[in-house]
């Protein structure tokens, strides 16, 4: 259970880098396609959601809005799920910092379509919730080691 708690949290972090590239692939090729004479107002967004608008990096914006609604969500449920049978210590409560992280992203990047301010902060909660991950995941091996080397000392010694 150690192992599955470890690849789903460093899994999120994967899926955090994977985010954020998809969102700029998607912005470099929405700004080209926009140099090249494109319009993107209120039609174009509505093509773009019913997948009708074609220019490169618009399956960015498709990935990014799955992983983020669905991807996402669905591992760090699981990975909280897992962290109570894992014994991993304080993994409970990092696997619960990542999921609120993962909760607030979503409401973050649904809001960020009201109000750019909120587009701003979910940028920096990925930020976060990388970390988090990666924190998480990282708990593991130092557990590991931290008991292996007090199951050492404990050993009697020969003399």
């Amino acid at each position: 259970m150690r192992t599955a708690y470890r690849v789903l949290a460093y899994l999120i972090a994967l899926e955090v880098v994977i985010q954020a590239s998809m969102i700029a692939f998607a912005v470099a090729g929405l700004g080209i396609w926009v140099d090249e004479g494109g319009v993107f107002d209120s039609a174009a967004i509505e093509s773009l959601e019913e997948g009708d608008l074609s220019f490169t990096g618009a399956v960015g914006m498709m990935i990014h809005g799955m992983n983020g609604m669905m991807i996402i969500p669905a591992l760090a449920l699981i990975f909280f799920i897992f962290s109570f049978f894992a014994k991993v210590p304080g993994g409970v409560k990092w696997a619960a910092f990542v999921l609120l992280a993962v909760v607030i992203q979503v409401g973050l990047g649904i809001f960020g379509h009201e109000n750019a301010f909120f587009g701003l902060l979910h940028g920096v909660n990925a930020l976060i919730l990388l970390g988090l991950a990666m924190t998480a995941g990282a708990r593991v091996g130092r557990a590991r080691s931290v008991a292996s080397t007090h199951a050492a000392s404990s050993e009697p010694e020969l003399v």
